[in-house]
């Protein structure tokens, strides 16, 4: 018996050799695979090209000081901004190209689905000043849906897989700080609306992000709260589950490299799946397989059945892994998965 393996995302390589590298390391492990966001996370560019915005104040919701933000210019109705310059379409089209040559010629399992990450309206807008976020929000979801919609016509929906990438934890609900307060009704409910937003033929699930946690155990920013367990993904996910109107294909929890102790699974108990495929963040190169099987044999006592990630993208300076290692750490995934 193997686990199923889910990436996460971004890998430091171009969509053709991110597929090469992953599809003939992981094989039929893999059930979606992405194409490496080479181009980019977040729309931070798209955004510095739309017309009505100027350079921000450098307040995040996730907390002051922060990296160049973008703001509407004074005397512009957030209504009438319309970001014409998202790229998610453009460069799934694209990579789904090389996605269908690769897998033609054998080099991607048959049967694989062309994944896509793509931040939640509220991620993204973590390049945003704070005060103007709950402004701009409704303004940005609607344009991104406009985005998805050109992808769901460019792609046939069989072989097709949506993974929202959610990192309001961090930027809401953890931060001690965060200079506006939001509900986790309100922001499961915005997840919902992300997931409603994919027709039932096309598969999408989540990655539930909690910064620079992700990896470390502990907050990289004291302004960050600790979090000791899974409470807060159950009771988000929940949330999330009964808000929906269609089945939500997977769900991804970061595991905090060093948590192997039960009382970080034990919420999990109260996690109901129904059908949708659990994978958990615990693939961490420099474990080492021993502290592998500690991690799983810890999930194992409170979840029956679940797949295996690293805690957030391959290429995130979390996990410490440098581009000569990233080899290593994608056939990593197949030595954890294979300790079941």
């Amino acid at each position: 018996m193997t686990r199923p393996v889910f990436l996460v995302g971004s890998v430091p390589y171009e969509p053709e050799e991110t597929f090469e590298r992953c599809g003939s390391s992981l094989g039929n492990l893999i059930r979606r695979l992405p194409d490496g966001e080479k181009h980019g996370w977040l729309p931070a560019e798209g955004f510095t090209r739309t017309e009505g915005l100027e350079p921000g104040r450098g307040e995040s919701i996730s907390g002051p000081p922060f990296w160049n933000t973008v703001r509407i210019k004074a005397g512009v109705k957030p209504e009438d901004i319309r970001f014409e310059h998202l790229f998610y379409s453009s460069h799934a089209v694209s990579s789904y190209e090389i996605f269908q040559r690769l897998r033609a010629g054998g080099k991607i399992a048959a049967g694989v689905r062309f994944q896509i990450s793509i931040p939640t309206p509220f991620t993204s807008l973590i390049t945003f000043d704070w005060d103007q976020l709950r402004a701009i929000w409704p303004v940005y979801e609607r344009a991104l849906f406009r985005e998805i919609d050109q992808i769901l016509a460019a792609i046939p929906h069989d072989d097709l897989a949506i993974s929202w990438d959610v990192c309001e934890f961090v930027m809401a609900l953890v931060h001690k700080q965060a200079p506006e307060k939001y509900t986790l009704e309100e922001l499961g409910s915005a997840v919902a609306r992300c997931i409603d937003q994919v027709p039932k033929g096309v598969e999408t699930g989540c990655h539930f992000c909690y910064g620079g946690y992700n990896s470390n155990g502990l907050p990289d920013d004291p302004r960050q709260r600790r979090l000791d367990d899974t409470r807060l993904f159950v009771k988000f996910g929940t949330y999330v589950f009964a808000k929906v109107h269609r089945p939500v294909s997977w769900l991804h929890l970061p595991v905090p490299q060093s948590h192997d102790d039960d009382a970080f699974f034990a919420p999990l108990t109260d996690l109901n799946l129904g059908q949708t495929e659990l994978y958990l963040g615990l693939v961490y190169l420099d474990d080492g397989i021993e502290a592998s099987k500690r991690k799983i044999a810890a999930a194992s006592r409170y979840v029956g059945s679940f797949g295996v990630a690293t805690a957030c993208g391959m290429g995130n300076p979390a996990n410490r892994v440098s581009i000569e290692r990233m080899p290593e750490l994608i056939h990593y995934h197949r030595s954890v998965a294979e300790l079941a």
